[in-house]
């Protein structure tokens, strides 16, 4: 009987339970959509935001100290305060190797108001895609060229294919680099060619890492010393920025291994920001399909009004009415979401392909849950109508001739 009950309800009216349909797909599309891009949407964050370069920078310990204690000096910290090249690969060995997306290991030398820097150019293009060459070409390593930064080029006149001399060997320029930070005003040269002018053989003094990491919450704010054994699995199975810095110390001792905060902070404030907002476009979209439920529901029920008042006249009880009523707009509410649930998993990938350039991979437990949201849905905008025509006395409206 329920099953022949809810097959002919729904044959009437049909254009307002299309309408009730569309309100449903539309909303539910939206929350498909978003919903889709916002659970997919850090990993790919993450990989844009690691244009910007390095979020780990690791020095040596006793560099640290040196910097930070004027009495210790090179002198007396000697090759401590550097970190041995063959050290660095070891960066690729920890818990989280898969997360590190490139690192640039570097030396650091100075000749009179010069600043140069020693790279290996393969890893420093790789860590900073979007440092641009304003003149010239890149440099190659191995070679008897290097970089200047755009405002070493300014003060100095220099553009490439000049011959300069850098710390007291003549160094061609290849290019003019532009990179918007502290290396605009620095030369950059092989690494290996700076370690042997420097008398450093296969040493170095930083290493830039850049790293896909899960925004900081409170919990890895916590001090690691402070923490139980169960919480400090929990935090070092977590790929927060301090947690690889952690593995890094770990890998390579002797160094010390800090986020870089204007790096990390902003990726945690971009992400949290625009999971906002799609969680807010997600209610508001629901929310209008409720309301548009609600809104569609309440006129046919006053249509229906004499219907309900015989089912209750010839014994039907009240739960029975509710179920009969109650079916047909889940099963309504089902239509809507299944053609909104598959819109908005079009929509997402839409959304991954023109704003990230990949397709957006959506598990298939998404929509499932998106049609049961639906259901969900359309029987709460359906319940204040249905309560309130199930309160109406049945005699009351048979009389009226309803």
């Amino acid at each position: 009987m329920i099953v022949r009950f809810v097959r002919d309800s729904i044959r009437r009216s049909p254009k307002r339970k299309a309408l009730i349909i569309a309100a449903i797909a539309l909303g539910t599309a939206v929350a498909t959509a978003m919903l889709g891009v916002m659970l997919s949407i850090g990993d790919k964050i993450n990989v844009e935001l690691r244009e910007a370069g390095a979020n780990i920078v690791v020095t040596s310990r006793a560099a640290a100290l040196t910097g930070g204690v004027g009495g210790i000096t090179e002198a007396v910290t000697g090759r401590a305060t550097y970190i041995e090249q063959s050290q660095v690969p070891k960066i690729k060995t920890i818990f989280w190797a898969l997360n590190i997306t490139g690192y640039s290991p570097s030396l650091l030398a100075h000749d009179g108001q010069l600043t140069i820097q020693g790279v290996q150019f393969g890893h420093l293009r790789e860590m900073n895609p979007t440092w641009q060459v304003k003149q010239g070409s890149w440099a190659s390593d191995g070679s008897n060229t290097c970089m200047i930064g755009a405002g070493v080029a300014r003060r100095n006149g220099w553009a490439p294919d000049k011959t300069i001399t850098v710390v007291g060997a003549p160094c061609k320029v290849s290019g003019i680099v532009s990179s918007g930070d502290e290396a605009d005003d620095r030369i950059l040269m092989p690494l290996a060619s700076l370690q042997a002018l420097t008398h450093k053989p296969g040493l170095v003094d930083r290493i830039d890492v850049a790293a896909l990491t899960k925004p900081e919450d409170d919990f890895a704010r916590k001090d690691p010393k402070t923490m139980t054994s169960k919480e400090f699995e929990r935090w070092n199975c977590t790929n927060y920025v301090t947690s690889i810095a952690h593995q890094i110390e770990e890998a390579i001792p002797g160094t010390e291994a800090r986020p870089v905060r204007r790096v990390a902070d902003s990726e945690g404030k971009v992400l949290d920001s625009i999971s906002g907002l799609m969680a807010l476009i997600t209610i508001a979209a629901l929310l209008s399909a409720g309301l548009s439920v609600w809104s569609l529901t309440a006129t046919t029920m006053m249509e229906r009004r004499g219907e309900i008042a015989i089912m209750q006249a010839i014994g039907g009880a009240r739960w029975l009415v509710a179920t009969l009523l109650g079916s047909e707009i889940a099963l309504i509410g089902l239509a809507g979401g299944v053609v909104g649930a598959l819109t908005g998993v079009w929509l997402a990938k839409l959304v991954g392909e023109s704003v990230f350039h990949d397709a957006i991979q959506i598990s298939w437990i998404l929509p499932l849950l998106i049609m049961v949201a639906a259901m969900l849905v359309a029987l709460a905008g359906a319940a204040q109508p249905l309560r309130r025509a199930l309160r109406l006395e049945p005699a009351v409206i048979l009389r009226e001739g309803i």
